[in-house]
């Protein structure tokens, strides 16, 4: 029987609860992203990397489509499938042991927004007869009760299920020692090497790699194994990778290093290695060269922020190996942070000069040439195959749109080299 329907007194009161639920469906992409911002700064876990909380995205967007749906067209919660976007992300949330109360406190967020949005609707419906308003009021806020309380019984046995087969799968790799170590706990680098049969007191490289685009295909998982393991006899090593899965499409890796240091050479190689037809479909990000138990952590740690940057800035969304040794995913990972605000400011320094266009860009390329010359026109010039006096018309407009604003060269080549890197 539906929800709705149960309830109902007439055709009038369902008209009026369906009306709520299409004012409810036009709010959805603001309550999507309110939701969203919400969540991942509140929940602990739910912020872990980009494509996490494109999947947190997903998966509201989903559940107030749904919740929407059963308003409007009178349904009933036992008739309905679990939205696609739900279930995977709680699968996706138990691969990254993120725990289950972070789940349930998210959907009980959710749900109390969802009341107030619901009371939102309502209240659209502008009815002069205020215990008719109230019944409805509390009609709507029984079919978001409801719903929550469904999806979340669904949602929560999903993980539990999940987080028991995946923990079992990982075990083979021993993923728990590996994540003693990330995590600071006391560990003996003997005790490491018994479990896992690598050395903690090596020269290491830390490796993400995790599939571009995802697919239930296990073929590619094991690609990911392979390519990982080649990566280890590129660099010339003598001993094989520690190879752990972070979820289903994402390995972590370490290999021992014969030298210190990684070389040109050996990054353009990694790099071929990357844009290769063996490689496709799966993205790398690798951290710096480090030793011993701090080493093993510091270079994950590079790798995860070289992924950061490789998933988030315009300048490195097409590459497919993205090096924490590059001076500029160095200088990213710290504003990636906050890259809204980056952009504003960015935005805030260059005005009009911060759009897309061709006389932008020309604009942007002969201004961050002036500048890093010491705001020499001449050279500037020189060193772009144009005309002393356009050099100084391009500079002079540019100033003069800033207006009053004081003129700053290294604030300004900053910002120049921001957008470059982020895009708009």
């Amino acid at each position: 029987m539906p929800v709705v329907g149960a309830t109902m007194g007439d055709l009038h009161m369902r008209e009026l609860v369906a009306q709520a639920g299409r004012n409810l469906q036009e709010m959805g992409p603001r309550i999507v992203d309110e939701m969203t911002e919400l969540l991942s700064e509140r929940v602990a876990g739910l912020d872990q990397d980009p494509q996490l909380i494109e999947m947190l995205h997903a998966s509201i967007d989903g559940n107030v489509w749904t919740l929407g749906h059963i308003l409007t067209n009178d349904i009933g919660v036992d008739s309905m499938q679990p939205n696609t976007g739900a279930v995977e992300y709680a699968v996706r949330l138990a691969q990254r042991d993120v725990p289950l109360g972070s789940l349930t406190r998210a959907y009980y967020l959710g749900q109390s927004m969802c009341v107030r949005r619901g009371i939102d609707a309502v209240d659209q419906l502008q009815l002069e007869d205020k215990e008719m308003q109230m019944n409805i009021v509390r009609l709507v806020t029984d079919v978001v009760h409801n719903y929550f309380d469904w999806i979340l019984q669904y949602v929560v046995e999903v993980h539990v299920v999940e987080q028991q087969k995946w923990w079992t799968a990982r075990a083979v790799t021993n993923a728990a020692a590996v994540l003693k170590v990330l995590r600071g706990e006391p560990a003996s680098a003997a005790g490491f090497e018994a479990k896992t049969r690598y050395s903690l007191e090596q020269q290491h490289l830390a490796i993400i790699a995790w599939l571009e685009f995802e697919t239930p295909d296990t073929e590619d998982q094991q690609r990911i194994d392979q390519l990982l393991r080649r990566i280890a006899s590129l660099v010339h090593s003598t001993k094989p990778p520690l190879i752990t899965a972070s979820d289903r499409s994402t390995a972590w890796a370490w290999v021992a290093l014969p030298d210190p240091e990684l070389t040109p050479s050996l990054l353009r190689r990694l790099a071929e290695f990357a844009d290769s037809d063996e490689a496709r479909n799966i993205r790398f990000a690798i951290g710096g060269s480090a030793n011993g138990i701090e080493g093993f952590k510091r270079s994950h740690e590079q790798a995860a922020k070289a992924r950061h940057v490789a998933l988030g800035a315009q300048r490195y969304r097409e590459a497919r190996l993205v090096s924490f040794t590059d001076p500029d995913v160095g200088f990213l990972s710290l504003i990636m942070h906050d890259t809204q605000s980056a952009l504003t400011w960015t935005k805030e320094v260059l005005g009009q000069v911060a759009t897309e266009g061709e006389a932008t860009a020309a604009l942007r390329e002969t201004l961050a040439t002036f500048y890093a010359t010491g705001e020499n026109s001449s050279r500037t010039a020189e060193l772009l195959g144009l005309h002393r006096n356009t050099v100084r018309q391009r500079v002079a407009r540019f100033e003069q749109e800033r207006g009053a604003k004081r003129t700053n060269g290294l604030e300004i080549s900053l910002a120049l080299k921001l957008f470059d890197l982020l895009g708009g």
